[in-house]
């Protein structure tokens, strides 16, 4: 597999940024997994809370951002980022969400989450958000 020079200068730099993508819907798993690693990110993506949670406990090397979908089957988001904050996790959240309703927005608000990208996102959107959390000045 060929290294994009993006991402071989990102890992010079220091290494690099890693992300788990959270959601259910697999066209968007692939979608944010394409689109950022084009970016030069390191992204993995799970289907559900769950399935995140896993990730989570057995990878070596923590992960520096999570990128949750809000409604998901088995543990929602929300109730995976208590679950994650509760095991441990320190990096960066944002939610991306089809819809949240006001008394989601102020459950999200009250986990201390990084931000909130409603779905579909602007044009460029998600990757500046990205870049903005993470500190990448590229």
């Amino acid at each position: 597999m060929a290294v994009s020079a993006r991402t071989r200068q990102v890992a010079t730099q220091t290494q690099t940024i890693r992300i788990l993508c959270v959601d259910d819907e697999v066209h968007v798993l692939s979608l944010v997994s394409d689109t950022l690693g084009a970016e030069g990110y390191e992204v993995q993506t799970a289907v559900d809370g769950s399935h995140a949670l896993q990730k989570l406990a057995t990878n070596e090397r923590p992960y520096d951002l999570l990128i949750v979908d809000g409604r998901m089957p088995n543990l929602d988001g929300w109730k995976f980022i208590v679950q994650a904050r509760a095991s441990g996790f320190k990096g960066r959240i944002i939610v991306f969400s089809a819809f949240l309703d006001d008394y989601e927005q102020k459950r999200y608000a009250e986990l201390s989450i990084d931000r909130v990208i409603e779905k579909p996102p602007r044009t460029g959107e998600l990757v500046r958000a990205v870049k903005e959390i993470v500190g990448d000045p590229l």
